[in-house]
């Protein structure tokens, strides 16, 4: 009687199980790489929805009356997602005043602070926030 040639029943399960761990200790951490780079995306998203809206401000602050007034032109809109505080620093960079302003209403009273720090945070879609604070000095 000839001796048949191939693989047992108990080999072939053996090699299974063994591929099987092999794929299950590969996709656990692929998994965890693949959640550690939306976090990542997310938060480069958020970083960069808080530099525009820091840029912009800049932009509008070059204007002594608008930077007087802490505010920005009417044209410019702020994100949602995004919220803008501001507080007026002495000559020293102490906090001055840390009153809430509208950004967006330019009938608050002047001041004639030297310095505004800027703090926006970013946060879209109800994940982490990324944070931003600017000095800015009068024009």
């Amino acid at each position: 009687m000839r001796a048949a040639k191939g693989f047992t029943i108990v080999e072939v399960l053996i090699a299974t199980m063994i591929l099987g761990v092999l794929i299950g200790s590969i996709l656990g951490p692929l998994g965890g790489l693949f959640r550690m780079t939306q976090r990542s995306q997310e938060l480069l998203s958020n970083t960069t929805l808080a530099q525009q809206t820091v840029e912009k401000i800049v932009n509008d602050w070059r204007d002594i009356d608008k930077f007087s007034h802490s505010c920005i032109s009417s044209s410019t809109v702020i994100p949602s997602g995004v919220t803008v505080e501001i507080q007026n620093l002495d000559s020293s960079g102490s906090v001055a005043t840390a009153t809430a302003y509208s950004i967006q209403d330019c009938s608050s009273a002047a001041d004639a602070v030297p310095l505004k720090r800027v703090k926006v945070t970013a946060s879209a879609n109800g994940t982490a926030p990324s944070v931003i604070v600017v000095d800015i000095a009068r024009p």
